[in-house]
């Protein structure tokens, strides 16, 4: 069973024939059904009348957050969707103020919206990083000029650029009694701790993969693997594919380097929740692919389990 992520729950037409076709695009970002949302790195404007729902804006409203030059999203429900970069346009000052919109960050947020917020935000975060982080041509270090459409970057000698995607594996990894292996990174404050993860090397297959970042990070040899399920992570443009594994390791057999993993183990569900409840660890916010395993493995979300009482925010 493939699992709905929360990052992965909503959909859109892309709608290439529109994205490619100048005339046509054009006609869509001046008609009365296009729709505007705003995002400022990776927060992004909800609506304060409609929590669950981002903020739209129209051609009018979008005028001065840069509506002309808004990365087309696609279609859905017969409007168009378009993304403005309002970074730098939103301080935390303005904020605060009244005629600003209220931003959040969309990691921690998105699983609360709807599907189709859901998959507007996330694209228009992805596209707007890759945006604002390619500057200059890979080939021949000239400067580059964005598409119309807002997908392409082109150089002046025809040099055409594509948002860019990292593929990484992250993993819920069982023993033989079923208890489930989390790890603490060295860079993360006390009591943190997720399942593992690592990025997929050049040449690799997502399996190898896998393997190869448990036994780095724990030192422990994973045998069968079942795919869970992806979702993107414009953080800055990762795409997160999540498997179950399953390995013949016992506690005594994990070994961390303390460079990158400072502490690794498995625990029962018994013992994952005693210490939630006592607030002794803390897991990643309900929006990551790592708290879909972890919960999915639990039987539980973190929010039955604590009932409310603390809630995860990493």
């Amino acid at each position: 069973m493939l699992h709905n992520l929360n990052l992965a729950r909503g959909s859109i037409d892309r709608d290439e024939l529109t994205r490619n076709n100048p005339s046509a695009l054009a006609k869509a970002r001046n008609s009365p059904d296009a729709r505007f949302i705003l995002v400022a790195g990776s927060d992004v404007a909800i609506d304060p009348n409609s929590p669950g729902h981002v903020l739209q804006l129209t051609r009018e409203e979008a005028a001065d957050w840069g509506g002309r030059s808004a990365i087309y999203l696609g279609r859905d429900a017969g409007q168009y969707f378009f993304a403005c970069d309002a970074t730098g346009l939103v301080s935390e000052q303005d904020v605060q103020a009244e005629h600003h919109p209220t931003m959040r960050p969309l990691r921690y947020w998105a699983h609360e919206w709807a599907d189709i917020d859901t998959a507007l935000a996330v694209s228009g975060v992805a596209v707007l990083q890759w945006r604002r982080g390619a500057k200059f041509c890979p080939q021949c270090g000239s400067d580059l000029t964005v598409s119309p459409s807002g997908w392409e970057m082109v150089c002046v000698q025809g040099h055409i650029m594509f948002p860019r995607t990292d593929p990484a594996v992250i993993m819920a990894i069982h023993d033989p009694d079923d208890r489930l292996l989390l790890g603490r990174n060295s860079a993360w404050g006390p009591g943190k701790y997720s399942v593992l993860a690592g990025f997929v090397e050049a040449g690799e297959s997502l399996e190898a993969a896998v393997r190869r970042e448990v036994f780095e990070e724990a030192h422990i040899k994973v045998g069968e693997l079942r795919y869970f399920g992806s979702q993107p992570w414009p953080f800055p443009r990762s795409l997160m594919l999540a498997f179950n594994g399953w390995t013949d390791a016992r506690a005594d057999d994990i070994a961390v380097d303390g460079k990158e993993m400072a502490h690794a183990q498995f625990f029962s569900r018994d013992e994952l929740i005693e210490s939630l409840r006592n607030q002794n660890i803390q897991l990643p916010n309900p929006t990551s692919v790592a708290a879909s395993l972890i919960q999915t493995w639990l039987g539980a979300s973190f929010a039955d389990v604590l009932d409310g009482r603390q809630r995860p925010q990493f």
